[in-house]
């Protein structure tokens, strides 16, 4: 197990070191600059922007002046400064200051909370509570669900339940909030269109529609995985000593079918971190993926680098872990043992 948890962490490292340079090139090959684009054009007064010397100034000040790969080792690694002092980069924890919001560092601006205030009221809690929300809704929602769809397959309550799930599979969170709403909060006016997030029951609105997508397509998986184990010799072994119905499905069925589900609880937790970009702008929530989608509109060269990176630490983190969960749960999917040549 040590041996394979070092494995994943070397595997981890590498895989940041590749997305935050793919990243890197990929924000400074959009056309535009920091200090001229259409965010902060439209933000600025009349005759507000910056002339054409202030934006070397600028430039100068933060390093966009110099080549692309030295922008990257000092983003990185880190640099001189031009007083003489020298900063460390990422791999000292600094994800840099952010470019829009001009004397605030990135990781203020994500986990930074109100003065007098918990860091869960801070945007990455926010988000934080609101990603756990939804697993809670995913997980408590989609096991039950595709347990009973594979108890009942071949009942008409298993065939609807089954084009329910493939239906909400097929629906974008985009859409799916949109409709939300429209319907409870124009038509019903069950919610408000600029909730209160002080008010617990305005999360719940928001938090199923991050989740509707994967609650279906886990439910979807269980199934799968349940039906792939009831047809198995032990299952009707343990039915012919007489075990009831839900012991077998719950306690014999579930245990076994728990690996596949793990595997896919990771993608499905990173689904719906990616699925703030949309749900927080839908519904004005103060999390960091708006901030992110305002980053990327306004060019935050540091803040658009240092979201992605906490994007990736978090899939390489949950994948890691459900992976070292589901070889406890499942000895199968352990590496054999190295064996010794007789000598």
């Amino acid at each position: 197990m040590l041996a394979f948890l070092l494995g994943k962490l070397l595997r981890g490292l590498a895989l940041l070191a590749g997305v935050t340079l793919v990243t890197f090139l990929l924000v400074h090959a959009i056309p535009g600059s920091p200090w001229n684009n259409n965010l902060n054009l439209a933000q600025a007064a009349p005759g507000a922007g910056l002339d054409a010397a202030g934006q070397r100034e600028l430039n100068r000040r933060f390093g966009l002046d110099l080549p692309v790969w030295r922008q990257f080792t000092r983003y990185l690694i880190g640099d001189v400064e031009p007083e003489g002092g020298f900063f460390c980069g990422v791999l000292c924890g600094n994800l840099g200051p952010s470019l829009r919001q001009r004397g605030r560092t990135v990781l203020a601006i994500l986990f930074e909370p109100p003065e007098g205030q918990s860091g869960w009221e801070s945007r990455f809690g926010y988000s934080l509570r609101l990603v756990l929300l939804g697993a809670v809704l995913t997980t408590g929602l989609g096991l039950p669900l595709g347990v009973l769809g594979a108890a009942r397959a071949n009942s008409a309550l298993g065939r609807a339940l089954s084009a329910g799930l493939a239906a909400l599979v097929s629906i974008p969170n985009f859409v799916l909030g949109l409709l939300v709403i429209m319907v409870f909060a124009s038509w019903l006016k069950l919610i408000n269109v600029l909730p209160d997030w002080d008010d617990a029951r305005q999360w719940l609105i928001p938090a199923l529609v991050l989740a509707v997508m994967p609650l279906a397509s886990l439910a979807r998986v269980t199934r799968a995985a349940v039906l792939n184990i009831l047809n198995e010799d032990y299952i009707r072994t343990a039915r012919a000593k007489g075990l009831t119905r839900a012991r077998v499905l719950w306690v014999h069925v579930l245990r076994n079918a728990l690996a596949p589900i793990l595997a896919f609880l990771g993608p499905a937790l990173i689904e719906m971190f990616t699925g703030l970009l949309i749900v927080e702008n839908l519904f004005a929530f103060p999390g960091f993926g708006r901030e992110y989608w305002r980053a990327v509109l306004a060019l935050d060269y540091p803040l658009i680098l240092g979201v992605t990176l906490l994007y990736a630490a978090g899939f390489v983190l949950v994948t890691t872990l459900l992976e070292a969960a589901g070889e406890l749960l499942d000895p199968r999917l352990r590496p054999p043992p190295a064996h010794r040549e007789a000598p």
